[in-house]
């Protein structure tokens, strides 16, 4: 009869101990790790597609434009489109009314650019509403308003000018807009009544198209002083030009 020696007996179960583990060891590197570095890969890529979602959300709260529709003819519209904001702006659609064209027009903060001639089918008594489409996906309509077209000429609701006054320090400001054709013809159009800390916006409607001077001044002490960049000329063209002139200034 043969007998087992109990040390082989305990050498065989040691060894199949270690063998054990070695297996275990072999399906965790084999399974579970790979799981956890695809979950985390996951994770990653998430937090990336976060991360740039912000991004594209703060760049699209910043975009700022300008749009003013003209006629450039009988039958057609031209489009300016000005840049106002510190991103730059790819103009990808414009519509007019439910027609749009498609477009691929760039502009880099502060600059501009005139669209078109785009050619509309109109009638008597028709308006035609005017905006634009950037790849952000926001959309800007012309300060204009409608375009009324009427006995083959185009109308729109008032001519004006807007100024804009960036105040970041606070201040006092006074507006007077000069006709350049009357030069007789002149109004104070904004003036601040006390300190201001934000800022300044001011429109004003005018009757004919032609020259204007806009005289802008800031409070210092008791007096008025002109701001450096002031006087500022500016012509309304309409109808060969936007109806509405934007003026940006800063102290």
């Amino acid at each position: 009869m043969r007998t087992t020696c109990i040390t082989c007996l305990r050498r065989r179960k040691g060894i199949s101990t270690i063998l054990g583990t070695l297996i275990f060891i072999g399906v965790l590197f084999t399974a579970v790790i790979p799981m956890f570095l695809v979950m985390k890969q996951a994770d990653n890529i998430y937090v990336q597609n976060v991360h740039e979602m912000t991004i594209q959300d703060d760049e699209r709260t910043r975009e700022n434009i300008i749009v003013s529709a003209y006629p450039g003819g009988s039958d057609t519209i031209m489009v300016k489109v000005e840049n106002k904001g510190n991103v730059p702006v790819t103009i990808v659609r414009v519509w007019m009314n439910d027609e749009n064209v498609s477009r691929n027009d760039s502009l880099s903060s502060n600059s501009h650019k005139i669209l078109g001639p785009f050619q509309v089918d109109v009638e008597n008594g028709d308006t035609v509403i005017t905006n634009v489409v950037t790849g952000r996906g926001n959309v800007f309509y012309s300060i204009s308003g409608g375009l009324y077209y009427s006995d083959g000429q185009w109308f729109t609701v008032s001519l004006g000018i807007c100024v804009v006054i960036y105040d970041p320090k606070g201040g006092q400001f006074r507006i007077t807009l000069v006709n350049g054709t009357h030069p007789s013809w002149n109004k104070i159009i904004y003036e601040s009544k006390c300190q201001e800390w934000k800022d300044v916006i001011a429109s004003y409607p005018v009757d004919d198209a032609g020259p204007y001077t806009v005289k802008i001044e800031q409070k210092k002490g008791n007096n008025w002083k002109d701001l450096p960049s002031t006087p500022i000329d500016v012509e309304i063209r309409w109808p060969n030009g936007p109806p509405f002139i934007m003026i940006w200034v800063s102290p």
